[in-house]
């Protein structure tokens, strides 16, 4: 930034030293060569930015001593006012450019970072997928030892009905015997008697 300052006012400098020049210039011609500050000043202009249309020339030697010095000075004043102006540009565009390359560098990084975070998450999803599939094995597992165990267990049922059925049958038949027991029981102590 100190620099970007010095240069604006070494361009305020020789924007002064122009001016300046192509005012002496156009009194001078003026003076010496009796055109009017305007034709003195087109003069000036002229051969300031080394056009010299020629429609406009020095008469008198001291005229055209004061052409050849004026030139030789102003001349390289104005190329180097351009070249201030060049460098000056030529140096925004550099910031400029190097702004955009950190910005871009950033947005690089920002981007592999999110890259990278992208490749974690799908890696966890992975993850996730892999033990969800496992629970799922486990709980098809579950589910079938499950279903093995209450087919058991409704064979256990019908075999404990089935049981519990004959236990009937036999209690019966246990009551008719112990009837015929005591029947034949009572008919003994009968005889006996």
């Amino acid at each position: 930034m100190p620099h970007r300052k010095k240069l604006k006012e070494n361009f305020k400098l020789l924007i002064i030293a122009i001016i300046a020049m192509l005012a002496l210039g156009t009194v001078l011609f003026s003076i010496l060569e009796g055109w009017s500050p305007i034709d003195s000043f087109y003069f000036v202009a002229m051969t300031a930015t080394t056009v010299g249309y020629g429609d406009f020339t020095p008469t008198h030697t001291l005229s055209k001593i004061i052409t050849v010095a004026y030139s030789l000075t102003i001349i390289p004043i104005i190329l180097y006012a351009f070249t201030a102006i060049a460098k000056y540009e030529v140096e925004r565009v550099n910031r400029q450019i190097h702004g955009i390359e950190r910005k871009q560098k950033e947005q690089g990084e920002e981007i592999e970072k999110s890259e990278r975070k992208i490749q974690a998450q799908k890696q966890q999803i992975r993850d996730q997928e892999e033990i969800l599939g496992k629970q799922d094995k486990k709980i098809e597992k579950e589910v079938k030892i499950n279903l093995e165990q209450s087919e058991e267990l409704e064979g256990h049922k019908k075999k404990i009905k089935s049981q519990e059925k004959e236990l009937k049958e036999h209690d019966e038949e246990l009551e008719v015997v112990e009837e015929i027991v005591e029947e034949v029981a009572e008919k003994e102590l009968k005889t006996k008697k």
